[in-house]
């Protein structure tokens, strides 16, 4: 599995050094994945529907594989484990992402935290912070909430 991951990481984000068009979308794929991996351990549990609609998301928002989402989110997974803080992901998503797409991204976020059927404390927290590093405006935090619930 470890070999598989640094296989992925090789070939698909190590373009991010670049400055290429390509490198880019790798780097964005990977934020996108690390903060919808952190939104599923707030609550100190990854259920295995967290880990499916993490997958599901990835794979429709960047036209993966599941076995290219799956390794996707490992990934994603360690470098959550390394990262100090979300902002570097917020940084590069609001660096890149048009506010339609990051009104997106908080309600992938919501869609995660919704998937065990229990919002916990915690990820209602995790969501309002991404969406205050991201810009995104409460109106629109609580309309991608609806959104995810199916309203």
């Amino acid at each position: 599995m470890l070999n598989s991951i640094q296989s992925f990481f090789q070939q698909h984000i190590m373009a991010v050094q670049d400055s290429t068009t390509e490198g880019n979308e790798k780097a964005l794929h990977l934020a996108t994945a690390t903060l919808l991996f952190e939104m599923a351990q707030m609550d100190d549990v990854i259920d295995t529907r967290e880990r499916e609609a993490i997958q599901s998301l990835l794979a429709d928002k960047f036209s993966l594989d599941s076995n290219m989402a799956e390794e996707l989110l490992e990934l994603a997974a360690d470098k959550a484990r390394q990262a100090i803080s979300m902002q570097e992901f917020t940084r590069l998503l609001n660096e890149n992402f048009s506010q339609k797409e990051k009104q997106q991204m908080v309600k992938m976020l919501w869609e995660v935290a919704l998937s065990d059927g229990v919002i916990d404390k915690y990820e209602d927290l995790f969501v309002r912070q991404m969406a205050d590093l991201l810009y995104v405006s409460h109106s629109h935090l609580v309309r991608a909430k609806h959104q995810a619930m199916g309203d």
